[in-house]
């Protein structure tokens, strides 16, 4: 049937001090306060600074308690393989000085992480603008899909020889349901494979399937639509200017814009299979040249924000 053993491709990441990335008891993951240099797959290097408060440095911001645009996503946002300097958050405050930029984009995060984000800025202070940088990737993270619980704990685990201490006390969020209440699950009961799966294609097969019959892909987009309304109303209620970036555009992105037809939204149109914007073949992510992309084509959508607020 096409089927073999379950195989891994492993990915390395290397980190100087260590522990550039530690677990966090509701986010999943945190940012280890520090100045890092990291290696991705023994070939992409980058320099990062870290802050207090889970935020990666952005060169120039005058870092006010109260950030007049407060940028949330994922390691796209963060400037997962590029420099503090070379993210397109700090390129949007190079092209918008007169504003205070925070980038508080995280490796593995997905929209309900933003959320909880969101909420901790709100409470904190008076943020101005908020942007939500979405990726077709977040579906799988909003309700932990077993493919998003295989990836985290079989592939995590294997990048670093110091990810079980990092992450032994994390909790991931996730939302079975629009209805229901954020729920955490540990790392350590996150995911496992079956007993002879990385040698027998019938415990391969029979696992996968069984994973596959858990995750619905439409309850993942009601999921996701129901995250980003609450955000935005959130937002309303406080004066505050919010809006989506979608990062790359697929059949799935295209119904969630259509569910939510009344916030300001973005079409990137990223290729990340595109070598000449990204760190392929070691890595998918953008390099500098891809995030310098990024961030022009959202430099007049965040014009248009900005003149509202």
């Amino acid at each position: 049937m096409g089927y073999g053993s379950f195989h891994n491709d492993d990915y390395s990441i290397k980190a100087t001090p260590k522990n550039a990335y530690v677990g966090h008891e509701d986010l999943g993951i945190q940012l280890n306060p520090g100045r890092y240099k990291i290696t991705l797959n023994d070939k992409v290097k980058f320099v990062a600074n870290h802050n207090e408060g889970n935020h990666r440095f952005v060169p120039e911001s005058r870092y006010s308690a109260a950030p007049d645009l407060l940028f949330l996503g994922c390691s796209f946002t963060y400037g997962y393989g590029v420099n503090d300097d070379e993210n397109f958050p700090s390129l949007i405050q190079k092209e918008f000085p007169e504003l205070s930029v925070r980038n508080a984009g995280v490796i593995g995060y997905g929209t309900v992480q933003s959320l909880i984000q969101l909420k901790e800025a709100v409470e904190e202070g008076s943020v101005k603008t908020v942007l939500l940088n979405f990726s077709s990737f977040h579906f799988i993270r909003n309700n932990l899909s077993q493919a998003y619980r295989s990836n985290l704990k079989i592939g995590y685990q294997r990048s670093s020889s110091e990810v079980d201490n990092q992450m032994k006390n994390s909790r991931f969020p996730l939302k079975a349901s629009c209805d229901s209440e954020i729920e955490f699950q540990p790392w350590e009961t996150m995911y496992s494979n079956w007993a002879g799966r990385e040698w027998l294609a019938a415990i391969n097969w029979m696992q996968s399937a069984y994973d596959n019959s858990k995750d619905d892909v439409e309850n993942q987009s009601e999921i996701t639509a129901c995250i980003i309304s609450e955000m935005a109303e959130l937002c309303k209620k406080k004066g505050i200017v919010f809006g989506v970036v979608c990062l790359d555009t697929t059949a799935e992105t295209k119904k969630l814009k259509t569910k939510l037809s009344n916030i300001p939204w973005l079409e990137i149109n990223f290729d990340f299979g595109n070598k000449k914007y990204t760190n392929l073949p070691y890595d998918s992510h953008p390099n500098k040249r891809g995030h310098r992309l990024i961030a022009k084509r959202m430099k007049s959508f965040l014009n248009d924000l900005l003149n509202e607020n």
